[in-house]
């Protein structure tokens, strides 16, 4: 990182070099170092020649007592396996599967050709050390190769000297502090710490002409030829970003990084929100941590201790990893940088040291997929894409993410506070210019003008962005209106879907008014986005009083969104990925499950940010991210968007339809626009997850070439999974869980089910999951199971629970179940474990381990479709098919298929977790016999189930042979276990 770059993070500029007034001889500022630290002696006589004497001192490091074991690295112990010309280290006495060598190999042969990688491996198979064995052995041996081409290189090289005229002898030096890499005894720097030195080291300086003698009298003004200067040869700095849906995977992880032996040498940090990392007690029992923080840091604000204590020592990366070592560890997760932070004397804030200060030198950089992804998110992070490498891990939602990161959503309450602040700053505004003018300023009539022309400018950057926001209201209104004449749906919406012809249209109607359709090259988007920049902008020093004028958080995040949309549409080649949505939902129905299904596609909006604004940029990690947010029908929801009666807002505006929320998407149907824009200065790409297939849909929708795919086989032994398919029940009824099949709670469909349900637990100990398409059916399910009395006679086996709607309730249900393994005897003298039933692409089916006995049995009823009527699924649909031929993409019914077979791996995925798991999946529904076909299949039926269940699924006719199969798998499995 360049000191101008590092400086300018703190508003700090870099110190001017200057010569000591004595000169050469003045006297030096002696080096400290802690006491009791044995320095290498060659780096002590360095130093007392170059700074004087090396003295003593204590450095303040008293500690609490540590709660948590932390993470140790084995520097010396490990195996080397040499791979497509890379020598990868990986833990001492670990043997690589078939799969993870397969994945480093063409991980390897990616990065050294530029490639994007697509690589699905079976949980359990090692994916995760594989990816961090690969990327990061690369990253050791490029770093070598480009500290070599560094020293050729004619601008930055350091092997020629310089002449003695440009020498400059005395320089001002910073005072140096022990380094971590001084404490371990040990040369080895990183290239960002090279890259920092060298800002302050005196280089030869090109283009400067020696000297020339004069040959044989000719005249002195001999026209001499210019000397070029040389190009640069050094390499592009390159950096690893990990990304993964949760905060908990980034522990995971992080804990894999630990056994490696680069640990020691790839410096790591984590991007992390204040809600996970703030230590701040005041800030901890706010209702908004984030905007509370803002708040004590702001000039009017109280300060906080942690962030003070970083300044100034801290606020370098080598100072800063140098106190972890010492009070910690050398790799930590975000858990333990927080506890090592806290615990430390002094204490330091982990938000703004794991964010802003340990991604100067970071090599490795873990964060959730948002930061990558997110346009909004991205821009207000510390993440440099360009020349990196990005691993996606448990990407099988990526597609999803990126339609959400480029999709946009307003409220009609949202864009009204918008305007309520604005309004509300600039009658602030006039306020104060109107004491100033008349004079009851005690301020001199300077600096009374001063201030007015001060005052002048702040509101003229707010009219500026209220005069947009009018008129986005005033289009909002008049395209709501299209939807109210709209019939009312069974699931209390109206709603009118738009082509982006009409969207155009709609922005550029001169006749009502209304020209808001501004491209990215446009005038008139640049002055609104230097008035934005100008407007929202956190100012420091004298300048700080400026901040009180900024408009709300609301505010903000309202028009940054619809600036990213006009970035997105206002390009031509994008304008016809957008479709316009306008919806009018009753408040009543807010909680409703008509829809059903879990977080399926059709229930994903435009994006977490877009669900309910919130007055912190980035959202916080804990929250819901792109791919995982909130869904209305499922969530706790409030009020907050809806108005309740027909009296005016605070903006002067009469609602759009009282007691409803009035929603207007702009949704965009190709991921490629976010993923490009995210990705396309990357490296290579790498995406892997468990469950990744079908491939097919990865590769034509994401708009980059994946030249490097795998498929991993899985490394639990054959003999050890049971996968059936089940075209009839016990009963012999065909089992097809269509809508027509499953919408009479009679039907024979759910005594089938229900029957093989009762039968399974009846006989198989420890836990079972049954996954369903919707809560809908799973509904039904119950009520006929109670009513044949099959529940309660699993009960008497087994504990009972259904996934929650609502997510503050999950951590309560998982409790209960984990209970009941490990505790069984605890609920009843005959119970053997739990039932858990849950819902395709709900929170039980992505994200949490089933290892063991916590999932001996998963049984899948159905093929979890996205819903076909909803507006969202049938528009992509629609969309797939006019652009299936001139994109290359899949088409509607190929994609929609696809998407129904990719929820159901990641749902089959939850049981078989290590190579010594066992376990059995049964798959209740007829049309899933062809995915037991060895043959290549073509069309929408190529959709299938992932490699490894493939390999082992068989179907079965008959209930009668599936049942004694069954039993002779769990008896034997049975027996093992108690032998051991």
């Amino acid at each position: 990182m360049a000191s101008r770059q590092f400086y300018s993070m703190f508003g700090k500029k870099k110190k001017e070099a200057k010569t000591p007034k004595n000169g050469p001889t003045a006297e030096r500022t002696p080096i400290r170092r802690k006491s009791g630290v044995k320095l290498p002696e060659s780096i002590v006589k360095e130093a007392e020649v170059k700074e004087g004497p090396v003295e003593d001192f204590e450095w303040k490091t008293e500690r609490k007592p540590q709660k948590r074991k932390r993470m140790s690295v084995s520097k010396d112990e490990f195996d080397v396996l040499p791979i497509c010309g890379v020598s990868v280290k990986v833990p001492k006495g670990l043997k690589p599967y078939p799969t993870q060598k397969l994945m480093m190999v063409r991980i390897l042969m990616a990065l050294k050709n530029k490639l994007n990688v697509l690589a699905e491996s079976p949980t359990g198979s090692g994916k995760t050390m594989a990816l961090l064995a690969s990327t990061t052995a690369w990253l050791h041996n490029y770093y070598n190769e480009r500290r070599e081409v560094q020293l050729k290189c004619p601008v930055h090289g350091m092997k020629q000297e310089l002449p003695s005229s440009l020498l400059v002898e005395n320089v001002k030096k910073e005072e140096i502090y022990v380094k971590e890499e001084i404490l371990e005894d040990s040369d080895q720097k990183t290239l960002a710490e090279l890259e920092w030195e060298n800002d302050f080291q005196v280089i030869r300086k090109m283009g400067i002409q020696e000297p020339v003698e004069e040959l044989n009298g000719e005249d002195e003004n001999l026209e001499k030829e210019p000397v070029k200067n040389p190009a640069c040869i050094c390499l592009p700095r390159v950096r690893i970003y990990y990304g993964t849906r949760t905060h908990k995977q980034i522990a995971q992880v992080v804990a894999e990084f630990s056994r490696l032996p680069y640990a020691n040498d790839i410096k790591h940090t984590i991007l992390a929100s204040r809600e996970q990392s703030c230590i701040n007690p005041v800030a901890r029992k706010s209702f908004d941590i984030s905007q509370y923080c803002k708040d004590i840091n702001s000039q009017d604000g109280i300060g906080c201790n942690f962030k003070v204590a970083m300044k100034p020592r801290f606020e370098k990366a080598s100072m800063l990893r140098a106190h972890i070592r010492m009070n910690g560890s050398n790799v930590f997760d975000i858990e333990e940088l927080v506890e090592t932070l806290s615990i430390s004397r002094p204490a330091l804030c982990p938000y703004f040291c794991s964010t802003r200060v340990l991604t100067q030198d970071a090599d490795l950089i873990f964060c959730p997929f948002s930061y990558l992804v997110d346009p909004i998110i991205r821009a207000s992070s510390d993440v440099h894409v360009k020349n990196s490498i990005i691993i996606l891990d448990e990407a099988h939602n990526i597609e999803d993410t990126c339609r959400d990161a480029a999709s946009f959503s307003f409220t009609e309450k949202e864009i009204d506070d918008c305007l309520t602040s604005l309004r509300t700053k600039q009658n602030e505004l006039t306020g104060e210019i109107d004491i100033a003018n008349s004079g009851f300023m005690s301020n001199s009539e300077r600096e009374n003008r001063e201030k007015v022309d001060q005052y002048h400018e702040i509101r003229s950057n707010l009219i500026l962005l209220e005069n947009l926001m009018s008129h986005v209201s005033r289009w909002f209104r008049y395209m709501a209106e299209t939807a109210k004449t709209k019939p009312m749906g069974r699931d209390g919406k109206k709603t009118n879907t738009m082509s982006w012809a009409d969207l155009l249209a709609s922005l550029t109607n001169i006749d009502q008014g209304i020209n808001i359709f501004t491209p990215p090259d446009s005038k008139e988007y640049k002055e609104i986005i230097a008035a934005y920049g100008a407007a929202t902008t956190h100012h420091e020093g004298d300048m700080i009083w400026m901040d009180q004028y900024r408009p709300s958080g609301v505010a903000i995040v309202c028009i940054e969104k619809w600036l990213y949309f006009q970035d997105y549409f206002g390009r031509e080649e994008y304008q016809t990925t957008y479709r316009m949505n306008i919806c009018i939902e009753e408040q009543k129905k807010l909680f409703g499950d008509y829809n059903g299904g879990g977080r399926q596609w059709s229930q994903r909006g435009a994006g977490p940010r877009n669900n309910k604004y919130t007055q912190e940029t980035p959202l916080p990690m804990d929250s819901p991210l792109p791919g995982e947010k909130k869904n209305p029908w499922l969530e706790e929801d409030d009020d907050d968007d809806v108005w309740n009666d027909s009296r005016m807002s605070q903006a002067g505006e009469e609602p759009i339809a009282a007691g409803c929320k009035t929603t207007i998407s702009l949704w965009c149907m190709s991921p490629a626009l976010a993923f490009r824009g995210a990705f396309s200065d990357a490296r290579s790409v790498i995406l892997a997850s468990g469950t990744l297939c079908p491939m097919d849909t990865l590769k034509t929708e994401l708009g980059v070439e994946f030249k490097a795919q795998m498929e991993g086989d899985q490394v639990i032994p054959s003999e050890r999974i049971f996968a059936a398919v089940l075209p009839t029940g016990p009963n012999g009824s065909r089992l097809q869980a269509t809508y027509r099949n499953t919408s009479d709670i009679e039907s024979p469909f759910y005594a089938e089910v229900g029957t093989l349900i009762r039968d399974v637990c009846l006989k198989v100990p420890a836990g079972v999951l049954c996954f369903v398409p919707s809560y809908r059916l799973l509904d039904q399910l119950k009520q006929h199971m109670e009513r044949k009395v099959w529940l309660r006679q699993i009960e008497l086996k087994k504990v009972v629970l259904f996934e929650p709607r609502r997510s503050s309730e999950l951590g309560m249900v998982m409790d209960k179940f984990e209970e009941a393994i490990q505790n069984p005897r605890k609920f009843g003298s005959m119970i053997d474990g739990a039932l858990m039933f849950a819902v395709f692409r709900g929170k039980i089916s992505e994200g949490i381990d089933f290892a063991d006995d916590r999932a001996r049995v998963v049984i899948s009823v159905g093929i979890p479709f996205p819903n076909s009527v909803d507006e969202l699924v049938s528009t992509k649909r629609k969309y797939n098919d006019e652009n299936s031929k001139i994109l290359g993409i899949l088409n509607g019914e190929e994609w929609y298929v696809t998407q129904a077979y990719r929820a159901l791996n990641q749902a089959l995925g939850r049981c078989l977790r290590h190579k010594n798991d066992w376990g059995a999946l049964i798959l209740l529904d007829e049309r899933l016999e062809r995915q037991a076909s060895r043959n290549q299949l073509q069309g929408a039926a190529s959709a299938r189930v992932s490699k490894w269940i493939r390999a082992q699924l068989r179907v079965y006719p008959r209930f009668d042979q599936f049942n004694d199969d069954f039993l002779d798998f769990f008896n034997r499995m049975m027996s093992e276990k108690e032998e051991k």
